[in-house]
């Protein structure tokens, strides 16, 4: 009998060692999990599940869901995707695995896939309203694929690598500068960022040469420091900064706070907290309006709608404190995220959102201010939205061209991609003729008044005949003379032609 209680006694406490140690292995990968460390705990709760016992479904239910969720919040729709099929098939499951496993297959652009998981989903929590959103944006993105809009839109490659590349601006006036943020070799800082498993972001800078090809980037000097730096925002003139600056720590949350800086010559200034919101608290994406004392910022402040939201605060002159931040509304902010807002030179703003309808995870959204305060918002559909994450878009002045942010490629790290809509072309053909026998008049002059302040002249040929390319949103008249002939007269116009 003793030799028997001994060994009793040993197997129990290794038992519950065993069980110890398990519990300690999901408490850090849960610890890290809620400190927004998910790359890091991913391979916690893979451990975890490995040593959980078989029988154990409950647990073993639960983290295989933890894993998914890791995977989605770094922008990894594919594992998601898979470990939420997992997830599913378990009768533990919880009913946000099925709408998750729907979005993930969504991101990937199987939008049809998508709506019959979303269905599914519908049928087991019926009062969320997201569900039929969803199908909605599903089956709108199918139509809107069917039908893109004319931009054409291609990779730089020259300014894209292994890390992720985004949220660029417009450094110089001729649009031949940019800066961009970005987690590549070479940063300032040496800390990885857990959630994501890059290094730290810096701001870099890249000029184009007459060739039309970007240099390699390089780090902006005497701006960035050993914490995140990124999303800038130039002012008009090109001689101030705006950017955000993030400090993190090892298992805790730390707020993220909008800097300023000026340029004297080639020289920045020492950048300082323009002193939003206290230090703990988040005012990230600055973006400031034509008039110099409006500035759009995101925050996941209390007061918002959900998620982060797009927030203003205004003053009256240049160097006047700011006032206190007054959320956008409902127009523009939803239950998601709204992010990432730039603004052009008439006022109209543009920035991304997961909450409104849309193609996949992030879309970029284009909204126009409206006399009553309110705002008219429209989706920029493809080929600039995708399945995945676009973001961070940049206009090159007036022009239907400039820079935004994708994560297109499927493997969750940001690039770089330039758009452009195609200048509209309006050919002109037309015959001068005798007004009386119809016989076709050579050698004529033809001119051509535009109301644009142009003017150009052909002649005719031997047909009587002559041609002209004419500018989209013109009034135009044609003059036909020739010595012996009355000057003959037409108007014609491309305005409100597309």
């Amino acid at each position: 009998m003793k030799r028997i209680s001994i060994f009793i006694i040993l197997v129990l406490t290794v038992s519950l060692q065993v069980t110890q140690a398990q519990k300690k292995r999901a408490e850090r990968a849960y610890e890290a999990f809620n400190a927004g460390e998910y790359f890091e705990a991913i391979d916690l709760f893979k451990d975890t599940y490995s040593k959980t016992n078989k029988s154990d479904r409950t647990t073993r239910t639960e983290i295989v869901y933890m894993i998914a969720e890791c995977y989605r919040l770094v922008n990894d729709p594919k594992n998601a995707e898979t470990w939420y099929k997992l997830a599913v098939r378990s009768s533990n499951s919880k009913p946000d695995a099925q709408y998750w496993l729907a979005e993930s297959i969504k991101k990937s652009g199987s939008y049809q896939q998508a709506i019959d998981e979303f269905k599914k989903y519908k049928q087991i929590a019926q009062s969320d309203a997201r569900a039929d959103q969803q199908i909605l944006a599903c089956e709108l993105a199918l139509e809107w694929q069917r039908n893109p809009e004319a931009y054409i839109v291609e990779e730089l490659k020259d300014l894209n690598s292994r890390g992720s590349d985004f949220s660029p601006a417009y450094a110089r006036d001729d649009f031949g500068v940019v800066y961009f943020t970005s987690s590549r070799d070479g940063t300032s800082g040496n800390k990885t960022h857990g959630a994501t498993g890059q290094d730290f972001t810096d701001i870099f800078e890249t000029r184009i040469d007459k060739k039309s090809k970007w240099s390699t980037p390089v780090p902006v000097n005497g701006i960035n420091s050993e914490f995140e730096d990124g999303t800038p925002f130039f002012t008009d003139d090109f001689r101030e900064l705006y950017f955000t600056r993030c400090e993190a720590g090892k298992r805790e949350k730390r707020g993220c706070i909008i800097m300023y800086t000026r340029r004297s010559g080639d020289t920045w200034s020492e950048p300082k907290n323009i002193g939003i919101f206290p230090d703990s608290l988040v005012a990230a994406h600055p973006a400031l309006a034509p008039d110099g004392n409006t500035l759009y910022f995101v925050s996941d402040v209390a007061g918002g709608s959900g998620g982060k939201d797009i927030w203003m605060v205004t003053r009256s002159t240049a160097g006047d404190a700011w006032s206190a931040p007054r959320n956008l509304g409902p127009d523009i902010n939803t239950t998601g995220n709204e992010l990432f807002p730039f603004v052009r030179s008439d006022g109209t703003l543009y920035f991304s959102s997961d909450g409104l309808i849309g193609m996949g995870g992030l879309d970029i959204f284009k909204a126009v201010p409206q006399p009553d305060g309110s705002w008219i918002v429209t989706n920029m559909k493809p080929p600039v939205n995708s399945a995945a994450d676009d973001f961070g878009i940049v206009f090159a002045g007036i022009e239907e061209k400039g820079i935004f942010s994708s994560t297109r490629k499927g493997r969750g790290v940001d690039n770089l991609y330039s758009f452009e809509f195609p200048p509209l072309k309006f050919n002109v053909t037309g015959l001068v003729k005798d007004e009386k026998t119809g016989a076709p008049i050579t050698s004529s002059t033809v001119q051509l008044i535009a109301s644009d302040g142009s003017n150009l002249q052909a002649e005719t040929g031997s047909s009587g005949d002559f041609r002209f390319a004419l500018k989209p949103d013109v009034d135009y008249i044609f003059l036909a003379s020739k010595r012996g002939y009355l000057n003959g007269k037409e108007k014609e116009t491309t305005k409100g032609q597309e």
